[in-house]
């Protein structure tokens, strides 16, 4: 999060105080430590790996500032070359070793953590969750980025990194075309693999077909121009981008993950496909795009999954419970 960036904006129209650290790097503790110096917080609340360790190595140490850690997705699942995975297990555990109350996204995270040798007997799952009322009357967005209104448009929201694999999209998206040849694309999102992508999807002659928006701001109008949702990430903690295609009645097709196995009921909510799986994607869109009341069956089913299990009311109501705990001990 950026000085200037679109979420440091939200808080500061929210007159919520911002205080940016800057690049993470060796002066990074040095900030911290005299931010909260500063603010002399009652609580620390640590979301992912970077930003655990470096707040459990900066927190005063006696109690002086509970730690409440987060864990988007541990940092060992990533795909690494050992004995890589093996040495953030270990700061994993030291992160959660020190931390009042350890937050999980998923019960897939908690259970890996536990294998892992990470201490678990301070967590607990909280999903992320969202407001469904955002999404209710977004319009279409088809005309903006030049697509025909029966245009069938398959839309994938996530970061531009190597979590997401945005390569794999593109070949989906490639294979779609071979298949289905008026499919049109919208890859919702920036990051550091931004040019790497359009460099691909110029290779793959995606030109006029795929249209990548950078970072938007109005996101549910842009799920509800989609007719499906893709998410072909190669690890996950609870991922947002699900949930909210799930608000916005949007069947979604995403690799078989623990987090999105969690959100995702396979065949009622959307399809669960092997991560990498470009035939498997290809093939589960083409079934929702030729199947208009499945899509909508799936999108319904979807929508009432979120409401049901996904809200925001109950993210915020159990997270200022941890809170609230952790401060009364």
């Amino acid at each position: 999060m950026g000085a200037e960036g679109p979420i440091a904006r939200q808080f500061r129209d929210a007159r919520i105080p911002v205080v940016p650290l800057g690049p993470m790097g060796v002066g990074s503790p040095w900030r911290l430590r005299r931010a909260l110096s500063a603010l002399r917080p009652d609580l620390l609340h640590l979301h992912g790996s970077r930003a655990g360790f470096l707040g459990v190595l900066t927190a005063p140490s006696g109690g002086a500032h509970p730690v409440i850690y987060t864990a988007h997705a541990f940092s060992f699942r990533r795909r690494l070359p050992p004995p890589l995975p093996w040495v953030l297990a270990r700061m994993e555990a030291f992160i959660c070793g020190r931390a009042k109350r350890v937050i999980c996204l998923a019960e897939g995270d908690r259970e890996e953590a536990r294998r892992h040798g990470i201490p678990m007997h301070r967590a607990i799952v909280i999903p992320n969750g969202v407001d469904a009322s955002r999404f209710d009357a977004s319009a279409d967005r088809r005309g903006e980025f030049g697509f025909a209104p029966g245009d069938p448009v398959v839309g994938m929201v996530a970061r531009l990194v190597p979590q997401k694999d945005p390569l794999t999209f593109l070949a989906v998206a490639r294979r779609l075309i071979e298949m289905e040849p008026g499919s049109r694309f919208l890859l919702v999102g920036d990051g550091p693999m931004r040019e790497r992508v359009a460099r691909a999807a110029r290779a793959l002659g995606l030109d006029g077909r795929l249209v990548i928006t950078g970072f938007r701001a109005d996101v549910p109008a842009l799920l509800r121009t989609m007719d499906v949702v893709l998410l072909t990430s190669r690890w996950e903690g609870l991922p947002i981008a699900l949930l909210e295609a799930m608000a916005a009645g949007r069947p979604a097709v995403a690799s078989r993950l623990p987090g999105t196995s969690e959100i995702i009921v396979d065949g009622v909510t959307g399809f669960l496909v092997p991560p990498g799986d470009v035939e498997g994607f290809a093939g589960s869109v083409r079934k929702l795009l030729g199947d208009r009341a499945l899509r909508e069956a799936l999108g319904r089913a979807g929508r009432e999954r979120v409401a049901r299990e996904f809200s925001l009311a109950r993210t915020i109501e159990a997270t200022a419970q941890v809170y609230a705990d952790a401060l009364a001990e």
